[in-house]
């Protein structure tokens, strides 16, 4: 029965955004009220009123640490768009190849992950969903494999998430980002492969397997070697640079084009078109590498909230990168004041629901883990699976992912309760850590609140329930490879 009453909530979730087709705004809206409700009536549980306006105001503090990098992100995209900057970026991928599978491997699989790494928080399907629809992608498409590119989030916005994971389970930050990287091998091929597919079919994936294999393993391995003797932390990006030179290449060997004399419309310098985005990767290289620097501008202009175990070091945030590359923008392009203004009423049109579903799903999290229906779900999952609960790990932390949109937010709420049931089994808890931390990152694309911003970029919110259900399904998959994974690791770390 209490674990019943613990669930409503989630269920909850699914039958209003599946069943009913409705919102992700209202499903969160509608899940915080049932588990506030729950919470306070149930004599299972413990809520009272200032818990409730506790959760929420801590929810609305990790949203607005969310909404200070998505609100420039979302800027500098706009300031690009209307500079032409975004059409520029795709009448290069277009001129370099066009071939649509290739242009999804260089944009998708290679570009995605270093935007995300620079980034993170779902900036790449602000850049990526844009360009593949100006190549000519349906929409639809574009916004599906804009979500699935979303492969790098173990090390988005600099390792973010896993840095947060590290620290809650007591392991070395490289440890975790290694165990991370290699749980992550096989769900970049499943992910670069699904993309494959929706590009173009059967046809495209069997011309391109051997192209799609070498791309997406010098991903991994990139990210593997950079985590394991570089920095978690700039993994993604130097492992996404590689694999943007590897696919780069290829098409160089294999395509040769003519240039055509006097070919109108002629591409700008693509370093130019492109110095937004290559500013902002050496901003973030700069403050991640100076120690000097990382600790002066961690320890000014800094919003804390100790009451709610809040802070935000607001010039040592990807935010402020961000910030500092619009003001580029404005000066590199010229922009009108009409243009920034026009920017800025897109922004905050586009900002606004991707917000409230934030909000709303992060209050849902902490409400169920302040009444102790968190741990009622992770305790009877123990007690009913036992050593099988290894295999449902990768689901409590998908569920995480899924729920929050941020492998930040699903480390918060699940790393250490997994780690104390992983303690009470006979089972490794390291692979714990690094099946939470994995399964957290790959279901975020999956989100409801990532839906309704791709939805919105792509300017297609009637479709949010069509996606969200092919995200699901998709997400389902990587759950049952990373099941499969963490059997084997168990099996290979079990001692003898």
């Amino acid at each position: 029965m209490v674990f019943s009453l613990a669930m409503v909530p989630i269920l909850i979730v699914f039958v209003w955004i599946f069943l009913f087709k409705r919102s992700s705004i209202e499903a969160g809206i509608l899940a915080c009220m049932i588990a506030s409700l729950i919470g306070m009536v149930s004599n299972s549980f413990s809520l009272v009123t200032p818990d409730i306006l506790g959760a929420i105001l801590k929810s609305a503090l990790t949203t607005s640490m969310v909404a200070y990098i998505l609100f420039f992100g979302i800027l500098l995209f706009h300031l690009m768009n209307e500079a032409g900057a975004i059409q520029g970026i795709a009448s290069f991928v277009s001129q370099t190849t066009n071939n649509p599978t290739r242009q999804v491997l260089l944009l998708a699989v290679a570009f995605s992950p270093l935007v995300e790494s620079a980034g993170g928080f779902g900036l790449a399907i602000i850049v990526i969903a844009p360009i593949l629809i100006t190549l000519g992608f349906n929409r639809t498409k574009a916004i599906v494999i804009s979500l699935l590119s979303l492969t790098a989030v173990p090390w988005g916005a600099l390792a973010t998430g896993t840095v947060i994971g590290a620290n809650l389970s007591g392991l070395p930050l490289h440890e975790l980002g290694v165990g991370s990287a290699i749980l992550s091998i096989p769900t970049f091929l499943y992910f670069s492969i699904v993309m494959t597919y929706i590009s173009g079919g059967f046809n495209a994936l069997r011309k391109h397997l051997l192209e799609v294999l070498f791309v997406t393993i010098s991903l991994s391995l990139a990210i593997w070697f950079f985590s394991r003797y570089i920095s978690v932390e700039l993994a993604g990006v130097f492992g996404a640079i590689i694999a943007l030179s590897t696919e780069m290449f290829l098409i160089r060997i294999t395509e040769r084009k003519p240039k055509l004399a006097g070919a109108p419309h002629a591409t700008p310098s693509i370093f130019r078109t492109m110095s937004p985005y290559f500013l902002l990767i050496l901003l973030l290289f700069i403050t991640r590498t100076l120690p000097v620097l990382e600790t002066h501008l961690k320890s000014i202009v800094v919003w804390h909230w100790p009451q709610y175990d809040f802070k935000l070091p607001l010039l040592y945030s990807p935010g402020f990168c961000l910030l500092l590359v619009c003001l580029y923008t404005l000066v590199n392009y010229r922009l009108s004041l009409l243009m920034i203004i026009q920017s800025l009423k897109r922004t905050i049109m586009q900002i606004i629901p991707v917000l409230l579903s934030t909000l709303g799903f992060v209050a849902m999290a902490h409400l169920m883990d302040q009444s102790g229906m968190t741990h009622v779900l992770s305790s009877s999952a123990a007690q009913f699976f036992g050593f099988a609960f290894l295999y449902f790990s990768p689901l409590i932390g998908g569920l995480g992912g899924f729920l929050t949109g941020s492998n930040t937010g699903s480390n918060a709420m699940f790393m250490q309760l997994q780690l104390k049931t992983a303690h009470h089994l006979p089972m490794n808890p390291d692979l714990i850590a690094y099946a939470q931390n994995t399964s957290s990152s790959h279901l975020t694309m999956a989100s409801p609140s990532r839906v309704v911003l791709a939805t919105s970029i792509g300017k297609i919110p009637n479709q949010e329930n069509r996606i969200l259900r092919t995200l699901f399904l998709i997400g389902l998959g990587t759950l049952l490879l990373l099941i499969i994974e963490v059997g084997i690791g168990q099996t290979l770390l079990a001692p003898t």
